[in-house]
């Protein structure tokens, strides 16, 4: 036991303070860091022995956003992904007290998405026919403001959201890290759980969300990645008995040398504690199976039960995904960097299953 607690408090050691800027002198700031970087430079990179051009760095970096905005009823997923050969607007919304869920999706030209290169004071954005998402960044206010609006349709009703997530950093620890893919490229990554309040409108009917019960769990994420990218990632949160706001991010990617980098955090009442690789089991696709997900250590072990499914299968001369999102629930436990045994029985998020050659 003393050697495990020991293990545990050098890891989360590695949870530092961030340099200015994400790129310095064409190397990438590899590390795990407890604040946000003023600079996400990934364009400054040397990704290779020849010396490319800004706009071909470009055409190869994966860039997307990502919030789940989650209550005690409904599980709310808005998207941006840019491969830089196709883009994806995506709203989703899941009923969890009726079982049902709304997609609104677009396939949209790359350039027609904005992603900044900044979260201090900076835009997200989509807008095309029946679908437009506004991300309005802010953190040098700690707030992060999301509006979006999908017209109504034969099959699907219509869906406004007005929300703010806050990131007040004297509060919150996000986890943002920089990590190698590698000897020359590398991902970034700003994952946290944030206290959430607005409202939702489905069809007629509009719902509050509240910050005594609701909360978001942004994914900004933008990276060098191989031909093939393929993950296993899962997020979620919810209350525990004393009150407290517990959220969790684990992945098992593409990322040279997990035990040194990786992007696995447990967060309580907006405090970040590090965790080791995990890796994750499943036998199909069907809502009947648990995933598994586990550490060497016994930190972690949890199960994610699935609720609704969410597959995006797209097979074209240049582009091949084959993805499974579903939403559901979480059991099992997770022990911080202080030797709590933390349950995670209330948890609710989306666990993903990603394939894309692009």
């Amino acid at each position: 036991m003393p050697d495990e607690v020991e293990s545990r408090k050098d890891l989360q050691t590695r949870f530092q303070f961030a340099p200015e800027a994400l790129v310095n002198d064409g190397r990438f700031n590899l590390g795990i860091y407890r604040d946000p970087f003023k600079q996400i430079n990934p364009l400054d990179a040397r990704i290779s022995l020849l010396p490319w051009s800004r706009g071909i760095k470009n055409l190869l970096l994966k860039e997307w956003e990502h919030f789940g905005l989650v209550n005690h009823r409904f599980f709310v997923s808005l998207a941006l992904f840019n491969s830089k050969r196709i883009g994806l607007a995506q709203v989703v919304t899941y009923d969890r007290q009726n079982k049902s869920k709304v997609i609104h999706e677009k396939k949209v030209r790359a350039r027609a998405l904005d992603i900044p290169k900044e979260l201090w004071d900076s835009h997200a954005s989509v807008s095309t026919p029946g679908l437009s998402i506004s991300i309005r960044h802010e953190l040098f206010k700690g707030q992060h403001h999301i509006e979006f609006q999908c017209e109504r349709t034969r099959t699907r009703p219509g869906i406004q959201g007005l929300f703010t997530c806050y990131e007040d950093l004297q509060i919150i620890e996000p986890i943002v890290v920089c990590l190698p893919l590698s000897r020359r490229r590398a991902m970034y990554s700003h994952k946290a759980i944030l206290p959430l309040e607005g409202r939702l409108r489905v069809g007629k009917e509009t719902y509050v969300f509240s910050k005594e019960d609701s909360f978001a769990l942004p994914d900004i994420h933008k990276g060098y990645y191989p031909y093939v990218m393929k993950w296993h990632w899962a997020t979620g949160g919810g209350w525990n008995r004393e009150g407290q706001l517990i959220g969790f991010n684990l992945t098992n990617n593409q990322v040279k040398d997990q035990k040194t980098y990786n992007e696995n955090c447990l967060w309580i009442n907006g405090k970040g504690h590090l965790l080791p690789p995990v890796r994750f089991s499943m036998r199909s696709n069907s809502l009947e199976h648990p995933w598994r997900i586990q550490d060497r250590e016994g930190r972690v072990d949890i199960q994610f039960h699935p609720e609704a499914t969410r597959n995006i299968n797209m097979n074209l001369l240049f582009l091949r995904s084959r993805y499974r999102g579903p939403y559901g629930a979480f059991s099992g436990h997770i022990v911080d960097s202080e030797d709590n045994d933390i349950n995670i029985d209330h948890c609710f998020g989306v666990a993903e299953d990603f394939y894309l050659r692009a």
